[in-house]
């Protein structure tokens, strides 16, 4: 039998599986778009890449927006980033704002995903300039561009559904392991044909770039520098999964306050069933204050893969946890993965 959802992306084939599972009956009305309609008894849902009648469209709109998610955030007492939203085109305000920041940035667009475009840790004037003017000429003089401070910490994707479930991934940049033998530019391209040959879990291809060689000029280092055996060098300060950053589950190790904190993300945006949200930190598993961490973006449409299969550690089954909302009356009596947090 022809598998129909073949060619569909790997996040939404996670979800038809359990939908399927729950004998949920699933047909694709438009693959590029990566519409389904899924239907059990009389209750159909229209599912537009994991979006349905669940998720108020103007909710999902409004989180999306960074700029607008921030100023949410920050009015619901969560911690964020410092910052704030200019045209790509008024250079002189973005450069006031950072001399007004006093520290390290971070520039992005306000609409964007997968980390692409997210230049961190900037630090002079030069470099500022030189990126807005890539940014202008890649998404025009009157895009939205964020600037915002750098938080050094670690980086963690908390999923949580407003029946407080949940699921927690530290995001580890990418990085190769010395053998004192190959460069850094060979050591990548080693690491990303183990990863897809085969493809076993959610890992990416480490993504090759100027914003990768900018990363590694900090260190005095270029793709052609070779590590002694054993050597772990980091080649990128973005984790996104999709450029090649590295998933390891931390659900067993949360701190119940990550949780809550995730809640008031949640009720700051009525009307959001589930969320996945981009929490920095230095520690998950402690008890978090005011200054020890910031929330840098809230998805509405987040990834399961990275969850399902991750690089290192156990496998959570966030798809169901999307589907009980969906679809309430399939909740089976008996969840065992992930876990559940208790008001």
């Amino acid at each position: 039998m022809e598998n129909v959802f073949k060619n569909l992306h790997t996040n939404q084939k996670i979800l038809i599986y359990e939908l399927l599972r729950r004998g949920i009956y699933v047909e694709v009305i438009d693959e590029k778009l990566e519409l389904i309609k899924a239907s059990f008894k009389e209750h159909q849902e229209l599912i537009y890449d994991r979006d349905s009648s669940i998720t108020p469209y103007h909710v999902s709109v409004l989180a999306g927006n960074k700029g607008i998610a921030k100023r949410i955030l920050s009015q619901n007492g969560i911690s964020v980033p410092l910052g704030e939203v200019f045209k790509a085109k008024e250079k002189a305000s973005i450069i006031k704002a950072f001399e007004l920041l006093e520290g390290p940035v971070v520039l992005k667009p306000v609409h964007g995903s997968h980390g692409y475009d997210v230049y961190l840790n900037l630090k002079r004037i030069e470099e500022i300039e030189t990126i807005l003017n890539v940014l202008e000429e890649r998404y025009g003089s009157e895009a939205p561009i964020l600037i915002e401070e750098f938080f050094d910490a670690k980086e963690y994707r908390v999923f949580l559904t407003k029946a407080f479930k949940y699921a927690v991934l530290h995001r580890d940049p990418a990085y190769v392991i010395g053998d004192g033998v190959h460069n850094i530019g060979e050591l990548i391209e080693r690491e990303n044909d183990r990863r897809m040959h085969p493809r076993t879990n959610a890992l990416c291809e480490i993504l090759m770039d100027n914003e990768m060689d900018r990363y590694l000029k900090e260190f005095g280092i270029s793709r052609d520098f070779i590590p002694a055996l054993g050597k772990k060098v980091y080649v990128r300060r973005n984790s996104n999964v999709a450029m090649g950053g590295v998933c390891v589950d931390k659900t067993d190790e949360v701190d119940r306050s990550v949780i809550e904190i995730g809640k008031r993300v949640l009720e700051s945006f009525p009307g959001l069933p589930y969320v996945g949200i981009d929490f920095m930190t230095k520690d998950i598993s402690l008890a978090q204050t005011e200054d020890s961490y910031r929330v840098i973006e809230v998805n509405t449409v987040p990834g399961l893969q990275m969850h399902h299969r991750p690089a290192i550690g156990a496998s959570r089954n966030v798809a169901s946890y999307i589907v009980d909302l969906m679809f309430p009356e399939t909740i089976e009596r008996e969840n065992v993965n992930g876990k559940e947090w208790i008001k």
